[in-house]
C-alpha cells in the first residue's frame, strides 16, 4: 500500500549528476518517493528505539497518560505533541478502533499496559553494543520497525484511485509480475471497490476465500510467499533464529492444550470462560489468600500458570549460562583471570542506567572495548598485563552476565511485580472480548480450532530444524548436490515455508467460514471495522498547514499541484525540500538520487527472487481438507477435520459434509520443492537488514576498533547457549549467500540531518489534525446487533 509503485521508479532521472549544475527547488516523483522512504525509515526506528527510555511512553500521547506526581488522584492527561507520532498514528487509526480493543477501559492503557512498558524500560536491559552481537530483542525490534514503516508510509501517502480492476480476469500464478499485479489490483479494490464486502460474503458461502476470483487466488499466493520469506528470515537466517525457535517449542510443550479443550467442552459460555481464567490466571498461595481476605493489599501472591510458563521459558538457559560463568571463574594456568577484574565486571552489570550509558559513550568515543572501559573506570591498574586471550574471556564473561540479568529482569517485570499488572491486563482483555467469545462458543466448536493451532505450531517448529537430505517428508528434497552420507542435514529453505503455509491455509479458511456462516452479527461488526479502517490508506491530498503557507517558497504553488511519488504528502515534502538553503539542497540531492536507484534495484531483485521461488515450487493444488489419518496432535487429540464438525456449541452445531477430495498430502507427505533458495522477495527485508547492519557493535579486541552489525552478521552472542542447528548451513554463510546479489544501501545521513526533525514535526501536525491520524475523546455508547453496548473512545489531542 505504499504510495509510490514501481512505475514511479521509472520516471525522472535519479542520477547524481544533476546536482553538478543548478540544484532544482522541486523533486520529481521518483525523488519524492525516495525521500519519503528515507524519512519514514529513520523516524520509525528512532521511535521504536526510544522505548528503552522510561519517559518515552509518558510523552506518547493518547491512550498513554503523562506521568505526574499525583497520578493516583488526578484524572489522566495526554501529551498533545506525541514523542512517537508515526507509532501513535498507526495505533490510533487502526488498532484502537478494532472490535474488542475499542471496549478496553482507559485504565488498561494508561495504568496496566503503560506500567508494563515503563517497568521493562526501567529494567535497563542490555544493548547489542555491550554484548558484541545482535540479540533477539534487536532482531525482533528492527523487524517490527521495518513492517511498521511500510504501514506508516501507506497511511501518510495513501494509494491513488484508478480504474476499476477486474479480479475475475486471467492471472498466471507462475509469473512474479502477475502476482504483483494481482496484489495491486486486490489492494485497489479493497480501498475503492467492494472487495471487503465480497470477501465477507464469500467466507460465509464458500469454504475458501480463493473461490472468490482468480485475482484473489493470485493475491493469496503473493501474501504466502512474502510471509514465508519473513518467517524464513527470522527463524533461519538470523543467528537468534534457533534460540527463538527453542523458546517457541518450550512454550508449545508447556501450554495445556488438553485442559483447554476439555474446558471448551463446557456448554455454558460463562462457566467456560470462568474455568479458562481459573486455569491460566488463578494463584494459590498465602499472599493470594491474605489479599483475597483483605488482610494485605498487593502482597506477593506467587505466580499463576501463565506467568510460570513465561518464567520457566525465559530462565531455562540460565542454568547453562551460569555453568559458563563458573567455568570462566575457575580457569587456571596462564589464562587464569583475576578475581578483582571479575568483581569489577560484576559490579558494573548491576549499576544503574546512567553509569551504563556513561561507560558505553566513553567506549564509543575512545574507542575501546567495554571490558577495558569498565576496568579502567574501576581501577586503571587492573589493565596491567592484560593479554588478548584473557580479554576474550572477560568479554565472554561480561556478555554472559548481561544475558543472565536480562532473563531475570523480564520475568521479574511480568511475573513478580506488585501489583500484578500482567494478570490484570489479561483479565481486561478477556472481559473486552467476552461477548465475542460467547457468540463463538455458542455457534462454533472452538476445540477443533485449538487442535488445528496446536498441530500447525508443531509442524512449524519441526520445519525450522535441519532435516536429513534424503529423509521423509517435504523437507527431504535436495537437488543441488548429493549428500555425503545418509545423516547429512540441510537447512530449511523459503520454499519449505511456502509449502507449509499452502498446506495449512485451509485451516484458516475453515475458521473464517464457520464464523461467517454461523455468526453473521459478529462478522458484520468486523466488516464495518474493515470498511472504515481501510479508508486511511486512500489518497487524499493534504492541504498545507498555516506554517507552510506563511513560509512557502516561490515555486511551492507549482509543486503543490503536482502529483508525486509521496502521495498525499508530496506537496509537504516538496515544501520541506524547497525551504532548505540552496547549498543544503545541493548537498542532499545526490543521496536522494542514490537512494532512488537503490530502491529501484531492490524492487527488481525482489521480483527476481519471487520468480525463482515460483520456479522451484511444485504445482499448487486447490486448498482442501487434510486427511484425518495424519491429523493427530501431540497431546493425543484428533485435529479438527477428523471430527467432521463445521460448527459447535449447543444445538446449533452441524457436522461438516465429507471432504470433496482427500488427495492432498499433509506436511508429512512427499510434496517437496524442486530446488531450494535462501532469499525471498520483499523490499522490507533489505530495509530490515540495513537496520541490523548499521547497528554499532563494541570492539572485540584490545586495539579498540568499532564494529557494525554487518561485521557480526550470523554470529551468536558470546557465551550464549541457545540451541544451534544440528547440521545444515551456518547462519552467517546463509546471510552472505542471500546478500550476494543485494545492492548496498547508500549513506543518507545528510538527508536525515537536514530534514529528519522537520519531517517529525510534519507527522506530528498530521497526527493532531481531524484527518487520518485523529482520534476523538467523547465516549459514545453504541448498541450493536450482537446484543451489547460498545463504547467508541475518541480523544482530541
Amino acid at each position: 500500500m505504499e504510495p509510490a509503485h514501481h512505475q514511479h521508479q521509472q520516471s525522472g532521472d535519479p542520477s547524481p549528476r544533476k546536482s553538478a549544475s543548478v540544484t532544482p527547488q522541486t523533486l520529481n516523483s521518483t525523488q519524492l518517493h525516495a525521500l519519503l522512504d528515507i524519512l519514514t525509515h529513520h523516524e520509525t526506528y528512532t521511535e521504536v528505539e526510544s522505548f528503552k527510555h522510561p519517559a518515552t511512553i509518558s510523552g506518547y500521547g493518547y491512550p498513554f497518560a503523562q506521568r505526574t506526581k499525583n497520578d493516583s488522584t488526578s484524572a489522566p492527561t495526554y501529551a498533545t505533541d506525541s514523542s512517537s507520532p508515526l507509532l501513535a498514528g498507526v495505533l490510533r487509526t487502526i488498532v484502537l478502533s478494532f472490535p474488542g480493543i475499542r471496549d478496553l477501559p482507559p485504565e488498561f492503557w494508561h495504568q496496566k499496559f503503560q506500567g508494563i512498558l515503563e517497568k521493562l524500560a526501567e529494567a535497563n536491559l542490555s544493548e547489542s553494543y555491550d554484548k558484541g552481537s545482535l540479540g533477539a530483542r534487536k532482531t525482533l525490534a528492527t523487524a517490527a520497525s521495518s513492517i511498521h514503516e511500510v504501514v506508516s508510509r501507506g497511511i501518510l501517502g495513501g494509494l491513488e484511485q484508478g480504474e476499476k480492476r477486474d479480479l475475475k480476469g486471467n492471472y498466471d500464478r507462475s509469473q512474479a509480475e502477475v502476482l504483483e499485479r494481482a496484489w495491486e489490483d486486490a489492494v485497489h479494490e479493497l480501498l475503492y471497490g467492494n472487495l471487503i464486502d465480497e470477501l465477507f460474503r464469500c467466507a460465509a458461502e464458500q469454504k475458501s476465500l480463493e473461490e472468490h476470483s482468480s485475482g484473489v487466488q493470485a493475491a493469496v499466493d503473493y501474501i504466502i510467499i512474502h510471509l514465508a520469506t519473513l518467517l524464513h528470515h527470522v527463524f533461519v537466517l538470523t543467528p537468534e533464529g534457533p534460540y527463538l525457535l527453542k523458546l517457541m517449542e518450550n512454550v508449545h510443550k508447556l501450554l495445556p492444550y488438553s485442559m483447554v479443550k476439555q474446558t471448551l467442552r463446557i456448554g455454558n459460555a460463562a462457566t467456560m470462560i470462568h474455568g479458562m481464567m481459573r486455569l491460566l490466571l488463578a494463584k494459590v498461595g498465602v499472599g493470594a489468600l491474605s489479599n483475597w481476605v483483605g488482610l494485605t493489599q498487593d502482597a506477593d501472591d506467587g505466580m499463576n500458570l501463565l506467568q510460570k510458563i513465561i518464567s520457566m521459558v525465559l530462565s531455562w538457559d540460565n542454568t547453562e549460562s551460569r555453568k559458563t560463568i563458573d567455568k570462566i571463574e575457575k580457569t587456571r594456568g596462564q589464562l587464569a583471570l583475576s578475581k578483582c577484574q571479575l568483581d569489577a565486571i560484576k559490579v558494573h552489570v548491576d549499576k544503574p542506567r546512567e553509569e551504563h550509558d556513561e561507560a558505553r559513550n566513553h567506549s564509543i568515543s575512545t574507542p575501546e572495548t567495554m571490558v577495558v572501559t569498565i576496568l579502567r573506570r574501576s581501577n586503571p591498574s587492573l589493565l596491567k598485563n592484560l593479554t588478548e586471550e584473557q580479554h576474550a574471556q572477560y568479554l565472554e564473561y561480561f556478555s554472559t552476565l548481561l544475558m543472565i540479568r536480562d532473563r531475570e529482569e523480564i520475568p521479574n517485570v511480568l511475573c513478580r511485580q506488585q501489583p500484578d499488572l500482567l494478570t490484570k491486563a489479561v483479565r481486561d482483555l478477556v472481559a473486552a472480548f467476552e461477548p465475542f467469545i460467547r457468540v463463538l462458543h455458542e455457534h462454533v466448536d472452538l476445540r477443533e480450532h485449538v487442535a488445528a493451532v496446536e498441530g500447525f505450531i508443531g509442524d512449524f517448529i519441526n520445519i525450522g530444524k535441519a532435516k536429513p537430505k534424503n529423509g521423509n517428508g517435504f523437507l527431504s528434497s535436495w537437488t543441488s548436490g548429493s549428500p555425503k552420507n545418509d545423516t547429512e542435514a540441510r537447512t530449511p529453505s523459503v520454499e519449505d515455508y511456502v509449502i507449509l503455509l499452502r498446506r495449512n491455509r485451509q485451516l484458516l479458511y475453515n475458521f473464517l467460514h464457520q464464523v461467517a456462516s454461523q455468526c453473521p452479527y459478529l462478522t458484520n461488526d468486523f466488516r464495518v471495522w474493515c470498511n472504515s479502517t481501510i479508508k486511511v490508506f486512500q489518497q487524499h491530498q493534504r492541504p498545507p498547514s498555516e506554517h507552510e503557507q506563511s513560509t512557502k517558497s516561490p515555486d511551492s504553488s507549482k509543486s503543490r499541484k503536482r502529483p508525486g511519488g509521496a502521495g498525499a504528502v508530496s506537496s509537504n515534502l516538496q515544501h520541506l525540500f524547497s525551504s532548505l538553503p540552496s547549498s543544503t539542497r545541493e548537498r542532499i540531492l545526490p543521496s536522494i538520487n542514490a537512494h532512488a536507484s537503490y530502491l529501484s534495484s531492490l524492487e527488481n531483485l525482489s521480483r527476481k527472487r519471487m520468480q525463482t521461488i515460483l520456479d522451484n515450487l511444485p504445482p499448487d493444488d486447490p486448498p482442501s481438507f487434510p486427511r484425518p489419518t495424519s491429523s493427530l496432535s501431540n497431546s493425543g487429540w484428533s485435529t479438527p477435520l477428523s471430527w467432521g464438525w463445521s460448527g459447535g456449541g449447543g444445538d446449533s452445531r452441524k457436522p461438516s459434509p465429507p471432504p470433496t477430495t482427500t488427495t492432498t498430502t499433509t506436511t508429512t507427505g512427499n510434496t517437496m520443492p524442486l530446488k531450494q533458495s535462501y532469499a525471498g522477495p520483499g523490499m522490507f527485508l533489505s530495509r530490515w537488514q540495513q537496520l541490523l547492519d548499521d547497528t554499532v557493535i563494541g570492539p572485540a579486541t584490545l586495539d579498540g576498533k568499532l564494529r557494525s552489525g554487518r561485521d557480526v552478521k550470523g554470529q551468536l552472542a558470546m557465551g550464549k547457549t541457545g540451541v544451534m542447528k544440528e547440521g545444515g548451513l551456518d547462519p552467517a554463510k546463509l546471510v552472505r549467500m542471500a546478500e550476494e546479489e543485494a545492492p548496498r544501501a547508500p549513506d543518507v545521513k545528510v538527508v536525515v540531518e537536514a530534514l529528519g526533525g522537520e519531517f517529525k514535526g510534519l507527522v506530528g501536525d498530521i497526527l493532531k489534525e481531524n484527518g487520518r491520524f485523529a482520534v476523538g475523546v467523547d465516549r459514545v455508547g453504541e448498541r450493536h446487533d450482537c446484543g451489547r453496548v460498545r463504547h467508541r473512545d475518541r480523544v482530541e489531542v
